[in-house]
């Protein structure tokens, strides 16, 4: 028998959305047991919000519970691919990587489904998804020269840690080099273990090629906008060239963002469930914002937010010189200079870091990005609130996602 919860929103008690969303967390292993009754005496927190809020983070306790059980199978069958000593260590590191997911895009994979069905078929193409995820992290952390990933060590770091150093000419780099082409092969590796696992649930449907042409766009787009992404940094910091600068870092967005994280997910979900054309088309027009706002959110957290709490340094992304619009922005302004004194220098103490925040947010950088994001998260709730062929359950989740995604804090 479910308890009755009390959450009320005042001085006293919870006093923001993501307070409550880090006691949810902290709380998550209980709250399928309680039915939450929600006050809010906050005028900026609804509680028609938070119940939406509430019904997406039961709907994705279930669908990550779910997942994890089948992902845990799924890596056990991967020992049995091969068991010569070299081969099995490597596709040791690829499950060590295909572990500790959150499984976000899975869940959304199981919502765009569920707006047309209801049973659990979408469960393999979900897996499919976060099998894709982990091949593209391991390659995005080669690019990026990650140290760690979901709180462990990337591939590259592990296998450097296992060669310890011999005294012989040129080892440091070869043993650097060899450890980036064995994550490249088990990153391209997943690609492929992603497609099988497709064709091999789905084989029967007569859909099939569609999916498989869906899942391909959706990681063309991401493919081509991870070009832009590493490109527009080398090309600016070297020569400032800032011509449409807005423009392409958010076609990065919408191409990396909002289609690998939002809308080819949900969309494939809706596809395996022989959602309608013209329906798949609506949906995507309407998620492509809150991709867009989920990124600014995280360019945002990316210097704003807590180091332990988002699990990377907030001077990262200014040491890679990463290309946002908060970035684009400031350097169209009289504090351009100011930025470049700092933009892509490597060991920033904590002064400079709080120079750097206080010039984004004296150029007007820091409220023109808020003020874009919040007003791409309104949009899309407005507009899925009017969509007529999903369920009102299913809105209502969909729009606590959105609703998360706006407060969240990593």
């Amino acid at each position: 028998m479910k308890q009755d919860y009390n959450i009320i929103f005042n001085e006293n008690n919870f006093k923001s959305i993501n307070e409550f969303i880090k006691w949810f967390f902290k709380n998550k292993k209980d709250v399928l047991n309680y039915n939450f009754n929600i006050k809010s005496e906050i005028k900026e927190i609804k509680e028609e919000n938070v119940n939406k809020l509430i019904s997406f983070f039961k709907y994705y306790i279930k669908v990550k519970k779910s997942c994890d059980n089948a992902l845990n199978k799924y890596n056990k069958t991967l020992r049995k691919l091969n068991d010569k000593k070299e081969l099995k260590e490597a596709l040791d590191e690829f499950i060590r990587m295909n572990e500790g997911g959150k499984f976000l895009r899975a869940t959304l994979v199981a919502l765009g489904y569920h707006s047309i069905k209801d049973d659990d078929n979408y469960l393999n193409l979900a897996l499919a998804l976060e099998v894709f995820q982990t091949s593209i992290l391991i390659h995005d952390d080669i690019i990026d020269k990650a140290k760690t990933r979901r709180g462990k060590d990337t591939i590259p770091v592990s296998y450097i840690n296992k060669n310890e150093k011999v005294n012989k000419k040129d080892f440091i780099e070869k043993r650097e080099d060899y450890a980036k082409a064995v994550a490249l092969c088990l990153g391209d590796l997943g690609f492929y273990l992603a497609e099988e696992i497709i064709i091999d649930a789905y084989k029967k449907e007569e859909n099939l090629s569609k999916i498989l042409s869906y899942f391909h766009n959706t990681a063309i787009k991401t493919c081509l906008g991870e070009v832009i992404d590493v490109e527009l940094p080398f090309k600016e910091e070297f020569y400032q060239n800032t011509e449409n600068l807005e423009q392409k870092i958010l076609e990065i967005y919408k191409l990396k963002t909002a289609w690998y994280s939002v809308i080819g997910p949900f969309c494939l979900g809706m596809i395996l469930g022989n959602a309608k054309e013209n329906n798949i088309k609506e949906m995507e027009d309407i998620l492509l914002k809150v991709g867009i706002a989920f990124q600014i959110k995280d360019d945002l957290l990316g210097i704003y937010g807590n180091d332990k709490y988002i699990g990377k340094s907030t001077n990262s992304d200014i040491e890679e010189y990463k290309q946002t619009i908060l970035y684009s922005y400031t350097i169209n302004t009289k504090y351009k200079d100011n930025l470049l004194k700092y933009y892509g220098k490597n060991n920033l103490n904590e002064t400079e870091m709080i120079k750097i925040k206080q010039i984004i947010e004296k150029s007007g950088a820091y409220k023109y990005a808020n003020e874009m994001m919040n007003k791409y998260f309104k949009e899309t709730i407005n507009k899925i609130e009017k969509i007529k062929f999903i369920k009102k359950d299913i809105k209502d989740i969909l729009i606590g996602f959105i609703i998360y995604l706006e407060n969240r804090m990593r």
